[in-house]
């Protein structure tokens, strides 16, 4: 490259003292390098005339343009007279051809050179630095090292831009670039997968009905409607008071049996109506005792119908008068015996159903003579209701006293209260919670020990600022990792119980872009002894984690999924998490600012692994807040200790609120997961 410089340098400075004293016919072709005889070295141009000529002539009355390929009147702006000297410059400035890519030189005798600077090209009259593209034919670019006034041809194979949005991997091939079709499919059936030149690929709606599976075994008929697959939601009933009738969006219809209650197996009836007491068992209704029919008559045959219920048909013998017998003592707990030859009568004890006479008794049964019966409940599961039982009245409930806190079971009112005898809260639903089939239950959470990689994420985006600084590096933040070892034993046991129950939800879940919401929850009531840290628990999210008016998770990130690594993050998203310090006692706390790095293995739609890196920022004095809202037993050390620690150790590092001061401290928890499925909300 150093030769190819020196020798422009030295034919430029030939040609430009050429140049300048050669006769003139009026016509002349001026070019910036060239050694011709009849040409001037002012610009590159091919006309006659021109204000710009850097080079004075002593024979025509046009000159050269600067940059020009029309013939054009001298002005007064040529920088040298027509009938001045051959040396015709002073100063670089009068040799400026207004090109970037030459360095302008005024050489003693007072003559210009022009040489074409490292890295660039002059090709018919235009600068381009080296690897620029021919503005129309992108198979040709400026390639200095091959030529510097020409344009070089691309090798076959090589990558282009052919500028046609329905092509990809464009490459030349023969100096023409093109490339294959763009095959434009989103996978969905509702949808035509068009690519629209000039846009790229686009997706409208299909128009006419037409069916498709939306993927949810909950729902039958589906069919698309404006783009998207929808179905009505299945019936799922078995008739079967033994179990919990639910759907599974993975699996379709669930019957869970009812959990058995020691000593208060759920009620049902196995449809014979000479049994009594019949309660599931395993999701059967099993049968209870034989009914006992026995009125204590001797004049009626005792039986029992399994449809009918108890029979008693009439008898004709010497002791009887119709179905009443000459020996009745009216006492429905002894059996009056008479003797059909003599008509003598005797009584004995029976357990023939009675009545006691006491409304707060039920199944009143004879026993040694007497009828007794088993106390009647009378709770009626109102938390706004007094519960109490008359012998005459039966059951009563009196209303409590107005304002009591209850639940009304609506998982959108708030503060409920009783009034008049009823649960009653404010507001109500106006929308209905929905989730996606694809959710990652965390089984493991541990704070990251330090700022290394793998221990935490960058949250500030800095590469050259890291947290804690006594342990940290390629700009991880994690200023609380400097206390990590004070809090980590405590959070294993929370998450394997339970007690911290967090749920990643991945909505429109696909290969790019998709969103993710985290989320609280707890194990659904349809499975309530599935194991947590094993895949396929069915949860409830936590509704005060939702937005009241749409729904819509409070916590949500926007993310993608290249091949099996899943990231997520963005500024202003929120959400609070509980850290255990000690047995029942809790660190509330909110995390700002949440990214997420992942990877992920999935099955279909179903991840069965998850392990990766959940990081937010904490402000400082929320931290220090927390602590002083702890009680003041049941720590691990003094509250005055803890937070001396905490503001001694662990650094501000996060700009969180944009003020330009640093008021957060960063964290990032190190957390695996399982698949899980979320069917509903749980009120809080």
């Amino acid at each position: 490259m150093k030769q190819t410089l020196s020798w422009w340098v030295v034919a430029l400075a030939f040609l430009a003292g050429c140049g300048a004293s050669e006769p003139v016919s009026g016509n002349e072709t001026d070019a910036a390098v060239d050694g011709t005889n009849g040409t001037d070295l002012g610009a590159v141009d091919s006309g006659t005339g021109g204000a710009g000529d850097a080079a004075a002539d002593t024979g025509a009355t046009t000159d050269t343009a600067a940059v020009d390929d029309t013939a054009i009147a001298d002005t007064a702006a040529d920088t040298a007279a027509d009938t001045g000297p051959a040396n015709y410059c002073a100063n670089a400035g009068a040799c400026n051809d207004n090109r970037t890519c030459t360095a302008d030189e005024c050489v003693s005798p007072g003559t210009c050179q022009w040489v074409l600077l490292p890295g660039s090209c002059l090709i018919a009259g235009s600068c381009y630095k080296a690897g620029e593209a021919h503005p129309s034919d992108p198979c040709r670019v400026c390639d200095p090292s091959k030529a510097s006034k020409a344009w070089t041809t691309r090798s076959d194979g090589e990558s282009c831009d052919d500028a046609e949005a329905c092509t990809t991997s464009d490459v030349c091939t023969a100096g023409t670039c093109s490339g294959a079709p763009l095959a434009c499919n989103d996978d969905n059936p509702c949808t035509t997968d068009v690519c629209k030149p000039g846009v790229g690929c686009t997706y409208p709606p299909v128009v006419g009905e037409i069916g498709c599976d939306d993927g949810d075994a909950c729902t039958d008929g589906d069919g698309c409607v404006e783009g998207s697959c929808v179905g009505e939601a299945k019936a799922c009933k078995d008739d079967n008071a033994c179990t919990t009738d639910s759907c599974d969006p993975a699996k379709g219809c669930t019957f869970v049996a009812l959990t058995d209650a020691p000593g208060a197996a759920a009620p049902c009836t196995d449809g014979d109506a000479c049994t009594d007491g019949d309660a599931c068992a395993k999701g059967v209704c099993t049968s209870g005792s034989a009914t006992n029919c026995d009125d204590g008559n001797l004049c009626t045959l005792d039986g029992c119908d399994a449809f009918a219920g108890c029979t008693h048909l009439p008898t004709q013998n010497a002791c009887c008068t119709g179905q009443t017998s000459i020996c009745d003592d009216g006492d429905p707990c002894t059996t009056d015996n008479c003797d059909p030859s003599t008509g003598g009568c005797s009584k004995s004890d029976n357990t023939a159903v009675c009545d006691d006479g006491n409304a707060c008794t039920q199944k009143d049964t004879c026993n040694k003579g007497a009828c007794l019966g088993t106390t009647a409940s009378c709770d009626d599961g109102s938390p706004c209701t007094s519960d109490a039982c008359d012998p005459k009245q039966g059951c009563v409930h009196t209303p409590v006293a107005d304002g009591k806190p209850c639940d009304d079971g609506d998982v959108c009112s708030k503060n409920d209260a009783c009034t008049g005898g009823q649960c009653k809260g404010q507001g109500g639903c106006a929308c209905t919670p929905t989730f996606s089939g694809t959710a990652a239950k965390i089984t493991s959470l541990q704070i990251g020990k330090g700022g290394k990689p793998g221990e935490g994420i960058d949250l500030d985006g800095d590469p050259k600022t890291c947290a804690p600084k006594t342990s940290c590096e390629a700009g991880i933040d994690n200023a609380i990792g400097a206390i990590a070892g004070l809090v980590n034993g405590q959070l294993s046991k929370p998450v394997e119980d339970g007690t911290i129950l967090l749920l990643i939800e991945m909505i429109g879940f696909k290969q790019g872009a998709m969103s993710l919401a985290i989320h609280q929850g707890e194990l659904a009531s349809s499975n309530p002894k599935c194991d947590i840290q094993k895949g396929g628990c069915l949860y409830t999210a936590d509704a005060s984690l939702l937005d009241a008016q749409t729904c819509k998770p409070k916590a949500t990130l926007e993310g993608k999924l290249v091949g099996d690594l899943l990231t997520a993050g963005g500024k202003g998203t929120i959400f609070p998490l509980s850290l255990p310090l000690q047995d029942g006692v809790f660190l509330e706390l909110t995390l700002y600012d949440l990214q997420l790095s992942a990877k992920v293995s999935v099955s279909g739609k179903t991840v069965t692994s998850f392990e990766g890196i959940l990081a937010g920022a904490v402000p400082k004095a929320q931290l220090l807040a927390a602590i002083d809202a702890l009680p003041d037993e049941g720590l691990p050390l003094p509250k005055a200790s803890i937070k001396a620690l905490l503001d001694s150790t662990v650094e501000t590092d996060i700009d969180a609120d944009g003020d330009g001061t640093k008021e957060s401290s960063s964290i990032a928890l190190k957390v695996t997961g399982v698949s899980g499925t979320i069917v509903g909300v749980t009120k809080p």
